[in-house]
């Protein structure tokens, strides 16, 4: 996750206050900041992209088996190139990623380097957050933190409540359904049952429940324009595993990060759904919510609902629409049956309910 901004950092510090971790608890800290660049990186490595332990990661690593030659090939290096293939295209250079290791050795030396008699405490505490498991994510600070760890000294922290990271998590003010409108995100987030952020669809909650647990338990999940993958964590909840296509990198990003908290089998790629999905096999269950009317063609979306649905699809019209206004998906022979199965919020100025939902099974 990029750096926390002061103000947001100083009121987290205000909210919450500070306490030091003891330095065998430093080890059980988990690094989980990433973003669509890292996913791949990750499950390479680990088999899953969403939280490590601190130990492992590629900062600790740098410090713990490559001191003698920091500039030559070692994970912090290759995580560096991942990372600033999205942070900074076009500009993701060998001489920027060296100078990022030089400023990440000066801070070791500034802050006691192996001289553990003559560290020094780091003036600004690592943020971090505990999630529902009890294990502690770090939110900002990983080199701090893995100083911390080599040295073999407690750590200064401050503890964010989970509502607050996640809500900063989900922040993309550029972003027409990210919070740029209301200051809110587009989706509510929900955790078994509970309201964690409120978003300006809150009815998340409700539309999953409509779906048969059938559809869900153990199954393969697609969810074509995910947004920041409200739904997909909570069909993470029962599914085997799920997959979150969304055409923003910055609001699939937000999708990414929220599994540090959720470690839910949930992965998300960036794709533009006028075009055919290619390189996703067929799932199971297959959700397309309030989304047509936000493309400029539907053939790409009717193909990749043709050739990547397995069993039954979960069709969320828009406000004030029925089965007829889609007849190129609903009334084109892919189901052999289409049941209305209940109705969603229009929005969050009004308590009509006219967005039409349809089970459809292939």
């Amino acid at each position: 996750m990029r750096q926390l901004p002061r103000t947001v950092y100083r009121k987290f510090t205000s909210m919450i206050g500070r306490r030091t971790l003891p330095r065998e608890s430093v080890g059980e800290l988990l690094f989980g900041q990433q973003h669509v660049g890292t996913q791949s990186f990750f499950e390479e490595r680990f088999d899953q992209y969403h939280t490590i332990p601190l130990k492992k990661s590629p900062h600790y690593r740098l410090l713990q088996d490559h001191l003698a030659s920091p500039l030559d090939d070692n994970p912090y290096l290759q995580y560096l190139k991942a990372s600033w293939d999205y942070y900074y295209p076009g500009e993701n250079t060998q001489e920027r990623r060296e100078d990022k290791v030089k400023k990440f050795l000066g801070l070791y030396e500034t802050l006691g380097g192996n001289g553990r008699s003559n560290a020094k405490p780091a003036t600004r505490p690592v943020v971090v957050c505990r999630r529902p498991d009890g294990r502690v994510i770090i939110v900002e600070g990983n080199h701090r933190a893995a100083i911390a760890l080599k040295q073999r000294r407690g750590l200064r922290v401050v503890f964010i409540p989970a509502s607050q990271f996640l809500r900063t998590a989900v922040t993309v003010p550029d972003e027409f359904f990210g919070t740029k409108r209301l200051n809110r995100p587009y989706q509510s987030l929900f955790f078994r049952g509970k309201e964690l952020v409120k978003g300006r669809r809150r009815d998340l909650l409700q539309r999953i429940n409509r779906v048969s647990p059938a559809d869900l338990t153990d199954k393969t999940v697609l969810d074509l324009g995910c947004n920041y993958g409200a739904t997909c964590y909570l069909a993470g909840e029962r599914a085997k595993a799920v997959i979150g296509v969304e055409l923003s990198p910055q609001i699939a990003s937000c999708a990414v990060r929220l599994n540090a908290y959720f470690c839910s089998p949930c992965r998300f790629l960036v794709h533009d759904l006028n075009e055919e999905l290619t390189g996703v096999p067929p799932h199971d269950t297959v959700f397309c919510f309030a989304l047509v009317k936000h493309l400029t063609s539907t053939n790409g979306i009717v193909a990749t609902i043709r050739k990547l649905t397995k069993k039954v699809l979960y069709f969320e019209g828009h406000a004030g629409t029925a089965q007829e206004d889609y007849p190129y998906l609903l009334n084109s022979g892919i189901f052999s049956a289409i049941d209305c199965i209940g109705y969603g919020a229009d929005g969050v100025h009004t308590r009509r309910r006219t967005r039409p939902l349809f089970r459809c099974e292939v």
